[in-house]
Parts: structure tokens; sequence; C-alpha cells
């Protein structure tokens, strides 16, 4: 092995676990326990438009704060598509559902 491979693994493996790092967040604030949110998209989305509003978000998880849907709103426009919820759901390490 060349000794410039010698130097570059060790180094590879040390940034791709600091990017793996526990202490980074999805969110800019402190919010409950993600896992207490782990839904498939469909279920929520009760009217079938795509979407998830905060009406259908707390429908379905009716202890939610305003704050949880918001953090996971990325785009801010008040809905939540299927792009976002999985975002959220991969950044916690949640199961997706078919």
């Amino acid at each position: 092995m060349k000794p410039q491979t010698l130097i570059v693994i060790p180094i590879a493996l040390i940034l791709l676990t600091a990017g793996c790092s526990s202490h980074e967040k999805y969110h800019r604030s402190d919010l409950p326990d993600p896992t207490a949110f782990n839904a498939h998209f469909g279920d929520m989305d009760t009217n079938g438009d795509e979407l998830v509003n905060w009406e259908e978000f707390a429908v379905h998880f009716p202890n939610a704060d305003r704050q949880v849907f918001n953090a996971v709103d990325l785009n801010k426009d008040d809905k939540l598509d299927h792009d976002e919820w999985h975002a959220f759901k991969t950044a916690h390490g949640l199961t997706h559902h078919d």
C-alpha cells in the first residue's frame, strides 16, 4: 500500500465520523423526541392533496406543538410535502413506511 493511502484513509474515516456526529441538529431549536412523530406521510395527508397542513398534522399528532410542524416545514410555506417529511425522518433515523 502506498504511503499516501495510509494517510488518506484515516483522515477520511475521521471526517466521515465527524460528519455523522450526533451533535449536529436538523433543527435550530430543541424539539420533543422525534420518534413520537414517526408516521406515514399518506396517513397524515387526509385530503389527498400531497401536502400536510397544520390541521392535518395536529389531528395525527394531537399533542404536537406548532413549533414541531414549523421546524419540519423547511421551505416555510406552511405545508409539509413528502420530501420535507422524509428529510425530517432521515435526519432522525426514523424508518420510512412504503
